[in-house]
């Protein structure tokens, strides 16, 4: 409570008022001399008569009313201040949700529910699962088929924006797959958000590439992906055949569709072209990129040595698969128009180095250092293939048409990187020459948890406070006094009677 007017509470001092009345005014008793006390002379006391109280609980009321009305006139008004309510939610990556990597989350997030929190999916609809929903959830033991195309990081500015309040609270369990994971990571987590990696050991069998080595012999090359990294291995069977054995107790079952092959093991099935001609491939390397040139050839001579797949090099561009631009001049516009028409070209300019030295994972998961990496910036619309440890773009991609074009920042040498001594170039390049076209699905890598978060946590800053609630209290302290002061005159009546 507060007063628009204190300065009028120093009225209050008027109850010194009838408090001097009832201390002075004491009504005095006739004197009535008996016998022989009428001969007596009267003499002064001794003692001074004790001062005392007439009528104390009257006395206490005529002071409160005082109060009162000095309380009337300092204007009260009480003020109450919304207390401001947090969001409390909790979101859940698709893939934890409605798979048996659930599981080791379940308790966590059913005692977080009994705390008031609400579940959803952390997907761009941001979808809230009814209690009802999650129960019945919770009794499926069988793996849902989904396509989660969601990027987990390009979410992360939406979610913060829906709860930018201190007050609230998120919750968000995610996997580690780095399927999930493209582009920019951000560079702050909020506060109020607490997020948790869940590891998965979800492993994945596809068939990558098709390859007819004779007229009913065929090499397939199955890709195998687990959290550590990507395997692939050759298989060679004839064109009849109706499956062959992955393992002990998997096998893939295959299907003749045309000119491609079906293959399909457990809920998971992939298509891809027989590849019956010779890759035709093109390198166009300046003086100064020569000994690129060297590493390049023997990846790909590596790749068609493993698979079977045979490539011509050419040094022209008419009618090649690939076309390898390793100059430093601007990639000309009537080559890029032969993109648009289904030709893939790889641009390595080898530009004046950013000085940037990192190091990147590759597909097994083996780390590669990388010296030097070129200046420049990615087309807005490309895709990160290949990234170091801090998610920085080596090799982008960017559609055009039914063709590709790749961009490459650093180089194959010793002077930019480890990839051309390593062994892992031609491992890196098999996927881009043999493309599926849902390989990113089949992607269960892992990230590291340094990859994965930001670095540093974002303050979520007090949002302003609603107004303050007023209620005048003037005309409530008035009826107290008001009835009040009928009991004081009620009571004073009775007194002045007896």
């Amino acid at each position: 409570m507060t007063f628009l007017a204190p300065y009028w509470l120093f009225a209050a001092s008027a109850i010194l008022i009838p408090i001097a009345i009832h201390l002075w005014n004491k009504q005095q008793g006739k004197t009535v001399k008996v016998g022989s006390l009428r001969w007596l002379e009267p003499s002064a006391s001794k003692r001074w008569s004790s001062i005392k109280l007439n009528d104390v609980w009257l006395l206490m009321l005529r002071c409160l009313i005082l109060i009162l009305l000095a309380v009337a006139l300092a204007q009260p008004v009480w003020v109450h201040q919304p207390k401001v309510e947090g969001q409390k939610a909790i979101y859940v990556g698709p893939e934890l949700l409605y798979s048996s990597a659930r599981a080791s989350i379940q308790s966590m997030l059913d005692s977080l529910l009994q705390r008031g929190y609400t579940l959803h999916s952390y997907t761009s609809e941001f979808k809230q699962i009814p209690p009802k929903a999650w129960e019945q959830l919770k009794s499926h033991t069988q793996d849902s088929t989904l396509s989660n195309q969601s990027n987990y990081w390009s979410l992360m500015p939406a979610l913060a924006e829906r709860y930018s309040n201190p007050q609230d609270s998120v919750w968000l369990f995610t996997s580690d797959q780095q399927a999930y994971f493209t582009g920019t990571r951000p560079e702050a987590l909020p506060e109020n958000i607490r997020w948790i990696p869940v590891a998965t050991t979800t492993t994945a069998d596809w068939l990558q590439a098709a390859v007819k080595t004779a007229p009913d012999s065929l090499l397939l090359l199955v890709g195998h992906s687990t959290r550590e990294g990507i395997t692939y291995s050759p298989y060679r069977t004839s064109a009849s055949a109706q499956s062959i054995n992955l393992s002990e107790n998997q096998s893939l079952k295959l299907r003749l569709k045309g000119d491609s092959i079906l293959a399909s093991t457990g809920n998971t099935s992939s298509q891809v072209k027989i590849q019956a001609e010779p890759l035709q491939v093109a390198i166009l390397a300046s003086k100064s990129q020569q000994a690129e040139v060297k590493y390049l050839r023997a990846a790909l001579q590596a790749i068609s040595s493993y698979t079977g797949q045979p490539i011509n090099f050419k040094t022209d561009t008419a009618d090649a698969d690939w076309l390898f631009w390793l100059q430093e001049e601007e990639l000309p516009t009537s080559i890029k128009q032969t993109v648009s028409r289904g030709q893939n070209v790889w641009v390595q300019q080898g530009a004046k180095s950013s000085g940037l030295k990192a190091s990147m994972a590759t597909a097994a998961g083996n780390e590669v250092l990388v010296h030097q990496v070129s200046t420049g910036n990615n087309a807005a619309d490309a895709t990160a293939i290949w990234t170091t440890q801090a998610s920085d773009a080596l090799l982008s991609a960017q559609q055009i048409g039914s063709g590709r074009l790749y961009t490459f920042r650093s180089g194959f040498g010793p002077a930019w990187s480890e990839l051309g001594e390593s062994g892992q170039l031609p491992e890196l390049l098999l996927p881009l020459l043999f493309p599926q076209a849902e390989a990113a699905r089949y992607d269960m890598r892992a990230l590291d948890e340094q990859q994965l978060m930001p670095t540093a946590t974002a303050t979520v800053m007090q949002a302003a406070a609603p107004e303050a609630q007023r209620a005048p209290l003037l005309k409530w302290v008035v009826l107290a006094a008001f009835m009040l002061f009928l009991m004081e005159r009620f009571i004073a009546g009775r007194r002045s009677k007896v």
